[in-house]
């Protein structure tokens, strides 16, 4: 993810040009929040929700869905009250995954994600859009770019491009095809809570060892009632 830090200064990626550098269903939680934060009524889960699948039902190119779905995420993670602490919950084992809706149609899920101190994900990829929201304390992100050709699934030349200290209240997002693959980790000594959307239902993405150059899929999982706990990374 590219961090875009809206409150110090830094623009969402713009409209055009090319960049190279997770229906039928309910929503899981969440379902006291009113519309609208003019008159101070707090922007909630349920109006995020609706506000994506606005976005969405226009079919924008992914870069205007980038810019769009981060002002939105900015927008929530600002007053974090509409999360309940049943979606806080740490692991001590391994950071946390809570599901917190799953867009019928299967064109976004939204996620919230618990960090102790020291909680990191390997380096992978997501082969889709997605936005990452602060609601909590921070998160290093290192992010990397392919040196290879990407001709061979299961081989991958990679370098750092670069490092972010992604803040309280800032976001950052995915734009494939050149920048997805990060590494994000809390670094900080206090525990992290941070919100996700992604551009499709995470069940799989593929897993970099730098050292090695080997890429392995890896199938992932998220908490909800309907998962359980299961083996998981973003």
């Amino acid at each position: 993810m590219e961090a875009l830090g809206l409150g110090s200064g830094q623009d969402l990626p713009p409209v055009s040009a090319d960049r190279n550098h997770d229906h039928g269903t309910a929503p899981l939680l969440m379902t006291t929040t009113t519309s609208g934060t003019s008159s101070g009524t707090l922007y909630g889960l349920q109006d995020y929700v609706r506000d994506l699948g606005a976005v969405l039902d226009r079919r924008p190119a992914m870069p205007v869905i980038i810019r769009e779905v981060s002002a939105l995420t900015k927008k929530l993670v600002a007053d974090d009250r509409w999360l309940d602490e049943r979606f806080r919950v740490a692991s001590q084992d391994h950071y946390t995954r809570h599901l917190l809706h799953k867009d019928p149609n299967n064109r976004f899920v939204v996620l919230s994600l618990v960090w102790l101190p020291g909680q990191a994900t390997p380096i992978h990829d997501h082969s889709c859009w997605g936005v990452m929201g602060l609601v909590e304390n921070s998160l290093e992100e290192n992010c990397y770019s392919r040196l290879d050709d990407g001709s061979r699934a299961d081989f991958a030349e990679l370098q750092q491009s670069r490092g972010t200290d992604v803040g309280k209240g800032s976001v950052a997002y995915l734009l494939p095809p050149y920048e997805e693959i990060h590494r994000i980790g809390n670094v900080s000594g206090k525990p992290t809570v941070s919100l996700h959307v992604y551009g499709r239902d995470l069940d799989e993405v593929n897993v970099f060892d730098q050292v090695t150059g080997k890429v392995s899929p890896m199938r992932i999982k998220y908490y909800s009632p309907e998962c359980g706990k299961q083996p998981f990374i973003i």
